[in-house]
């Protein structure tokens, strides 16, 4: 499996009222790297027959984040089974574990509008 990865560095807009970062921020983030994640690894063909919805995010929350730490956050799809994905991502500070989310996702054809069986052209993209 491909694991993808970025580093991000917690500014103010980050935090909530207790002063780390806001729950919703790491959910965006979530998104934001399983999105990237997408962009990197497809074409322009493929990204214009498909997209991705969520059905289902289990979050855990282990630790805080605080301005000015640097964060880095890696994703990877952990399986298929017909049109839906398991997607982790995983978001640390060092060795810290912040974050899990197990997203679900289900993989849409633009055209129809309908659910689609992940092509195994698409599932070794990310292996």
């Amino acid at each position: 499996m491909k694991i993808f990865q970025k580093s991000i560095l917690v500014l103010e807009s980050h935090l909530d009222f207790n002063n780390h970062v806001n729950n919703l921020v790491y959910m965006q983030w979530a998104l934001d790297i399983s999105r990237e994640h997408w962009l990197s690894e497809i074409g322009d063909e493929i990204n214009e027959k498909y997209f991705w919805m969520v059905r289902t995010h289990h979050v855990e929350y282990r630790k805080q984040a605080f301005l000015d730490e640097e964060i880095t956050i890696k994703t990877f799809v952990a399986s298929y089974r017909g049109p839906f994905s398991d997607r982790i991502v995983k978001i640390y500070k060092e060795e810290d574990l912040l974050v899990q989310v197990k997203s679900n996702w289900c993989l849409i054809e633009r055209v129809t509008q309908k659910l689609k069986r992940v092509p195994i052209e698409i599932q070794e993209l990310f292996k």
